[in-house]
């Protein structure tokens, strides 16, 4: 359930934003581009200690933020195309797509 009339701190383009961001840097850390979701649930929250995320003046971690602004980290990701969720034996992993795991290198001819 999405609650929209609570008082964030911060916008929900800005809590996109750096959630996203966030989770492209945890995933990109790992050698194969896979994580498991909640080990990159503890890592989010641990990144985000300094960072002050309030609701109606009382400190929230950002999965608090995204569960209940986006619908669960779940429903976050699903919004993404470069992003993908499998599951394996009652885990689920996210995993990043093939086009984000390169670096593009622009050659201008002369």
């Amino acid at each position: 359930m999405v609650h929209k009339n609570y008082k964030w701190n911060i916008s929900e383009e800005r809590g996109r934003k750096m959630a996203y961001d966030l989770i492209l840097d945890v995933i990109k850390e790992k050698n194969n581009y896979i994580i498991d979701i909640e080990e990159l649930t503890f890592l989010l929250n641990n990144r985000t200690k300094t960072v002050t995320i309030t609701n109606n003046n009382k400190t929230k971690n950002l999965t608090n933020y995204i569960k209940t602004v986006f619908g669960g980290l779940i429903n976050f990701i699903k919004d993404y195309d470069n992003l993908s969720l499998q599951k394996k034996n009652e885990c689920t992993f996210l995993k990043l797509t093939e086009s984000e795991m390169t670096d593009w290198i622009f050659v201008a001819d002369e």
